[in-house]
């Protein structure tokens, strides 16, 4: 029997509290609290000669921890679910980690400079590494710091040869509250009964939050001090769809979210039945749908069927996940893996967009007042040469396995665009005299996220084979609003009608250039705004691949005509909120 059937008939209204939506779904069921004390190690003096010892028993804890990961990783492939299976592949990253050569010698350095031991040694090193990702504005990269975190702790968990406590509740039903969910504490809760995960600390994009959506549970983050607020054992729905906990629900509660959880079933139903079909709409206009992913872990997690290439492959999570820059063989081999997965699909790399508000660990970059409008992307490969023509031969000799596109980004100006083209067209000359293969379909393109090259965008004709449109940041371009800053994140409005109508005239212009043109980010995975981009004339739309289904139902649900009509009942509108109205009204015809 369900929660939802089992609560008794209380008229008193629980209490929402509320979070941040992580990992999809609702559930029902007791809380059960677990916080992680932070370890005392106390530091002893390694006299010197003990110090090569204590430097083995530290590598040791390192392999025995490895071997515990792999032993994780092959439980969970079986357990999780077929659409999300890469995200085992996170204990590969964590692997790499406690083997990384950098950290070990770090360690050791420690251990032989200051003589102390291995756990204090392990402790300081895992700090600076962890500050160092803090610091990153960058959500997803920032959370990589969890992962730094969490290798550090089962290591030293191997050196203090201690077993870790294990959350279930006597094969009871239970949502489990904690600070945090990192990777290593999947092993250590009941699977089989645990309904949902609440942190009061971590990100949507942690890898703790992948595996729990690649589980199937549902998660909320955010909750900070309220999580310990929630009295142990009771009751509570954990609404992972809409960011919300309810704690103590009464009766009416319980009958709204069980209507929800009804409703969400069979809108999973006709997102199953149509994730594998064709992306046309009702009067067979073709629609490219495209991927956006940061490793081969997304890639081995989406159905051949769903999509039809990768519209965006981020290479910098490549450089941010090391703890130095990664040779040219490197780069091919993680490019040549990704090419021959997609067996003949397109595959389009965008080259290493660092700096301003995304630096490297081991890359100092000078600081900036605004770094979102400084020295990044572009502007910083063309200055470093060396790692630009590195990256550029690494993805040209990739070509040879499949279909390769090369996107630029944060470009400004022709002369930039031109000087791209003139470096690709050196490395292609360089490696063909060296006879080294290239591929025959290798195409060379630009993101348009500045709003100045954008109105100038029929001139880059000549230079690239194609444009995507980034959508994100070209927003906030666009507003003058900086979307992760919480005293202006309530402006970023891409409902607002100045928006929409550049939009338009991007698609517009690109087409009369003659430019293939797509439109990358979160818009384009708005199931309620599909209509509108496909009636201003967009047919590539390229998103995170969580949307995919529902984009192509979307499709699959319009007439482009109809969608022409949408577009220009809304363009000449005054405000977003009046644009917002017209969509949800157009969602909800039959």
């Amino acid at each position: 029997m369900s929660w939802f059937a089992a609560l008794g008939a209380s008229m008193r209204p629980g209490k929402e509290i509320n979070a941040t939506s992580a990992a999809p779904g609702i559930a029902t069921a007791p809380v059960l609290h677990h916080r992680f004390a932070g370890e005392f190690i106390p530091t002893l003096t390694i006299e010197e000669a003990g110090v090569e010892a204590e430097c083995d028993r530290f590598e040791a804890a390192c392999r025995r921890a490895a071997d515990a990961m792999r032993v994780l990783k092959v439980k969970l492939e079986s357990q999780i679910a077929a659409d999300a299976a890469g995200a085992a592949g996170i204990y590969d990253a964590h692997i790499a980690l406690v083997t990384d050569p950098n950290l070990l010698r770090d360690v050791r350095d420690l251990i032989g400079s200051d003589r102390i031991n291995a756990e204090v040694a392990l402790q300081r090193v895992v700090a600076r590494y962890e500050k160092a990702f803090r610091s990153i504005d960058n959500a997803p990269v920032r959370e990589r710091a969890a992962d730094i975190r969490d290798v550090g702790r089962q290591v030293l968990a191997m050196l203090l040869q201690r077993e870790q406590e294990v959350f279930h509740r006597k094969g009871s039903d239970y949502i489990l509250a904690v600070d945090e969910f990192l990777p290593s504490d999947v092993g250590l809760i009941d699977i089989e009964h645990v309904r949902g995960i609440a942190m009061g600390e971590g990100g949507r994009y942690s890898h703790g939050v992948i595996l729990a959506k690649g589980l199937g549970i549902p998660c909320v983050v955010g909750l900070a001090s309220g999580l310990m607020k929630i009295p142990a054992g009771s009751v509570v729905i954990l609404d992972g769809d809409r960011g919300r906990l309810v704690i103590d629900p009464n009766e009416q509660q319980l009958k709204r979210y069980g209507e929800l959880l009804r409703e969400r079933e069979q809108a999973d139903l006709r997102l199953f039945e149509v994730r594998l079909s064709p992306s046309i709409t009702k009067d067979e206009t073709p629609v490219e749908l495209l991927a956006n992913i940061e490793g081969l872990r997304e890639l081995g997690a989406i159905e051949e069927g769903m999509f039809d290439g990768v519209g965006l492959f981020r290479t910098e999570f490549a450089f941010m996940e090391r703890l130095m820059f990664p040779s040219e063989e490197e780069q091919l081999k993680l490019y040549t893996e990704v090419v021959q997965g997609m067996r003949g699909r397109r595959v389009t790399f965008r080259t290493l967009d660092v700096g301003g508000d995304k630096p490297l660990a081991y890359f100092r970059t000078p600081n900036e007042h605004n770094p979102v409008l400084g020295w990044r992307g572009i502007r910083l490969t063309l200055h470093w040469r060396d790692l630009f023509y590195t990256q550029m031969r690494a993805l040209a000799r990739a070509s040879a396995h499949g279909p390769v596109s090369i996107l630029l980004p944060m470009v400004t100006t022709l002369d930039e665009v031109r000087e791209g083209r003139e470096i690709l067209d050196k490395v292609v000359t360089d490696l063909r005299d060296e006879g080294v293969e290239i591929g025959d379909d290798l195409r060379y393109g630009i993101m348009i996220e500045v709003p100045a090259l954008a109105v100038v965008v029929q001139h880059v004709a000549e230079a690239v084979d194609f444009i995507s449109i980034g959508s994100n940041d070209l927003v906030q371009y666009l507003l003058a609003v900086d979307r992760d800053n919480p005293r202006v994140a309530g402006m970023y409005d891409p409902y607002h009608p100045g928006v929409l109508r550049f939009l338009f005239d991007c698609v517009q212009v690109a087409r009369q250039a003659g430019i293939p043109c797509s439109l990358c980010g979160e818009i384009a995975g708005e199931s309620e705004f599909i209509p509108l981009l496909l009636g201003m004339g967009y047919r590539s739309l390229s998103m995170a691949p969580v949307f995919l289904p529902s984009v192509k139902l979307a499709v699959r649900s319009a007439e482009i005509a109809a969608c022409e009509a949408l577009w220009e009942s809304v363009k000449s509108l005054g405000d977003g909120n009046a644009v917002r109205e017209v969509l949800r009204g157009n969602a909800k015809q039959p």
